[in-house]
């Protein structure tokens, strides 16, 4: 039995890097078809099935004026991939006993208004706590986007609105409330929202191509962020990247993403409990599931159940997806509003789990 087992090992062995090298080919005739179509600049892609990275590769320039081309290095926005980083923070300070997602807000904001209900943690985590987003307020927000705002200057555009909802009530996508949790963190750990990230993710876990962004830093291989329309393409709308916050501003590559997924399906980054909770949809006071859970949603992508969120900011847009029964992870970013980073993912999902 044990000769039969050496024996057939190294025909196990070429049959797993034979469908890794197929998986590739797949994912690279898919991104090729897209990279030829209108209004792709450059993509970050990676591909990770279980523990092993079968696909990494960017495509097209960083920069079009200088025509430098993007590499596997190069990092892009992502926009509200930032919010499970965010979430895993929570809940990282919550399993230091510093806090508990039940914790009302006040507790750790006393000044901020709640307009006589209770806000908790778990409300912000969930997008159920009826904070208005303050990316929907049009005008008012536009005029002053281009700014790098303090927390407070940023907060008081919408603290004195009333609720949208009573906390609990409804479910609606809120970058305020996950700017808000950005600031829990940094007041309950004592370290900027940026070095908390840094100190707790990014270092122990090797994420060596992931950061908060910062407009004042010369930053070495970050894409430019471009918009596309009447066959021309053109530098998207500048933004102060103090306003992203916790709900959108970190960069990131797709090597590094699917990495970070395969760390907190695995206990590396929370423990299996806090996974769990960031994988639980939250259910309303009416009893209803809302398909979100703490910075992650929960739905069917590709045929398949999925873990999984989109991002898109100012010349960027990205999407993360976690196929728990294929432990197939797919990155995708790109830094062009007009490609569809999410379309692309699942694209790509589709292929590859049709080999799974």
């Amino acid at each position: 039995m044990i000769a039969a087992l050496v024996l057939h090992a190294p025909l196990l062995l070429q049959t797993s890097a034979a469908a890794s090298t197929q998986d590739a080919a797949r994912a690279d005739a898919i991104v090729q078809k897209t990279m030829h179509g209108e209004g792709a600049v450059g993509i970050s892609v990676a591909v990770l099935r279980g523990n092993e990275m079968v696909y990494s590769k960017a495509y097209g320039f960083v920069d079009l004026e200088f025509a430098v081309s993007a590499d596997e290095e190069t990092m892009f926005r992502i926009g509200s991939v930032t919010k499970q980083f965010t979430a895993a923070g929570i809940l990282k300070l919550a399993e230091r006993g510093k806090l508990s997602v039940d914790d009302p807000l006040t507790k750790f904001l006393p000044d901020y208004p709640t307009h006589g209900h209770e806000i908790t943690l778990r409300h912000l985590l969930t997008h159920t706590s009826g904070v208005h987003n303050y990316t929907d307020l049009g005008p008012k927000w536009e005029a002053v986007q281009p700014w790098e705002l303090s927390d407070d200057e940023l907060v008081a555009l919408w603290q004195d609105l009333p609720l949208d909802f009573a906390p609990g009530e409804r479910w609606n996508y809120s970058n305020s409330g996950y700017y808000l949790l950005g600031m829990v963190i940094a007041k309950v750990s004592g370290s900027s929202y940026a070095d908390f990230l840094r100190e707790t993710f990014f270092e122990p876990l090797k994420l060596t191509r992931t950061r908060y962004d910062s407009n004042g830093e010369v930053i070495l291989n970050r894409a430019q962020g471009y918009s596309f329309g009447d066959g021309k393409f053109w530098n998207d709308r500048f933004v102060g990247m103090s306003q992203p916050g916790a709900a959108g501003a970190l960069i990131s590559t797709a090597s590094d993403l699917v990495r970070w997924q395969q760390a907190l399906v695995t206990g590396q980054v929370v423990q299996p409990e806090s996974y769990l909770e960031m994988t639980t949809p939250f259910m309303l006071d009416s009893g209803r599931e809302t398909g979100y859970g703490m910075g992650l949603q929960l739905d069917t992508q590709a045929g398949e159940e999925c873990v999984w969120h989109g991002g898109g900011i100012h010349g960027f847009n990205s999407v993360l997806l976690y196929f728990p029964g294929a432990k197939l992870s797919v990155g995708v970013i790109s830094n062009s509003q007009s490609l569809r980073a999410d379309a692309l993912g699942v694209e790509l999902a589709k292929a590859l789990l049709a080999t799974k």
